[in-house]
């Protein structure tokens, strides 16, 4: 039976207990974390050893959903985001899905508005680059809002749920693990799109010499 690590903040705890739920009998879950106003560098900080929890647990699948606190930006966030996928990768997991910030409504406030945004844009930019597999949870979450403007009613978090355990159910294409991650810096599509190339040419270059072409 494949196993899980549960990663994330105060939404997790409605999330995670759906999921768990949805999965019983077909996944176990090895390690659940739901801390209410945590980030990445919260548990970067306040939980130090979830790296060794991790490699203890060896999850099949880490699951993380975070963003939607903390103030960091650029490559101060970026450090802390790749301690978390590190840790995800040095427990063995097979696969690391990771849910970015929900969408916020109007009774958040704009600079919080602003800010999920710009976390969910740096999220979709380097998160892929390092071989995990980014959701954007904005579309899911575009209803239900309780009147903070941040967190959802049960039905918000029950259709928000449903998708995490639909992308948990069903493995990635063939084509999207070699197209993601880095290979000493390069990116894996990157090489794959070189090595098809020189192949092509080489092909060319046989069937001329043959008289084929």
């Amino acid at each position: 039976m494949p196993t899980l690590a549960l990663i994330g903040d105060s939404h997790t705890q409605a999330l995670w207990p759906i999921v768990k739920s949805s999965l019983s009998g077909t996944h176990e879950v090895v390690l659940q974390e739901a801390n209410p106003g945590w980030s990445e560098v919260s548990y970067r900080q306040k939980m130090p050893d979830l790296p060794s929890r991790l490699a203890s647990a060896r999850p099949d699948i880490v699951v993380i959903e975070l963003g939607g606190n903390g103030t960091k930006t650029g490559e101060a966030y970026a450090e802390d985001v790749r301690w978390l996928v590190d840790a995800a990768k040095a427990s063995g997991a097979d696969r690391i899905i990771w849910y970015g910030p929900a969408t916020t409504a109007t009774g958040a406030s704009t600079y919080v508005r602003d800010r999920h945004e710009q976390i969910a844009n740096e999220q979709s930019r380097l998160l892929p680059s390092l071989g995990v597999e980014w959701h954007d949870s904005r579309p899911l979450t575009l209803t239900d809002q309780r009147s903070d403007g941040v967190h959802f009613t049960s039905a918000g978090y029950s259709r928000w749920a449903a998708d995490v355990v639909n992308t948990i159910r069903t493995a990635p294409s063939a084509l999207s693990r070699v197209f993601s991650g880095n290979v000493g810096g390069i990116p894996k599509a990157a090489l794959v799109a070189g090595t098809v190339g020189v192949s092509a040419l080489l092909l060319v270059v046989a069937l001329r010499l043959r008289g084929k072409i």
